[in-house]
């Protein structure tokens, strides 16, 4: 169960500090998103791209810190892994596929990919480990 209790700190605190670097763009300076769009970005469209990416930040915020207060007793919020591990496979790794596939720079879609995998293969691993503790 450890295992696990650090697996929710660590990814908690991850989310959370994702989704906080995601509100500094969003709330205080949009521009930030704008030089790593791959398309011409006048003020227009770099506000529709901020609108539509503000649900994201807004997730990831809700979901590290409740992430961080799942740590508390894994064992009580054990079917939340499997929760996080599906978005990581479709709002992690498959969106950033798509994103990649649509112009957007690879090499850091790829290095996120690469997260997205390992938060995957040891959710999985914990998750497991403690549901056999629990039988």
């Amino acid at each position: 169960m450890k295992k696990l209790k650090w697996w929710f700190i660590i990814v908690g605190a991850f989310y959370l500090l994702l989704g906080i670097m995601n509100m500094y763009g969003i709330l205080v300076d949009p521009a930030l998103f704008a030089g790593n769009l791959p398309y011409p970005a006048d003020p227009p469209v770099v506000k529709a791209f901020v609108d539509g990416w503000s649900p994201f930040a807004f997730e990831v915020v809700g979901l590290g810190t409740f992430m961080l207060w799942a740590a508390r007793n894994p064992r009580k919020y054990l079917g939340a892994v499997w929760l996080i591990v599906w978005l990581e496979l479709l709002h992690g790794v498959l969106d950033d596929i798509y994103l990649i596939a649509n112009g957007f720079n690879a090499g850091g879609y790829v290095a996120f990919i690469v997260v997205h995998l390992i938060i995957i293969v040891t959710g999985v691993l914990f998750a497991r480990q403690a549901g056999a503790e629990n039988d």
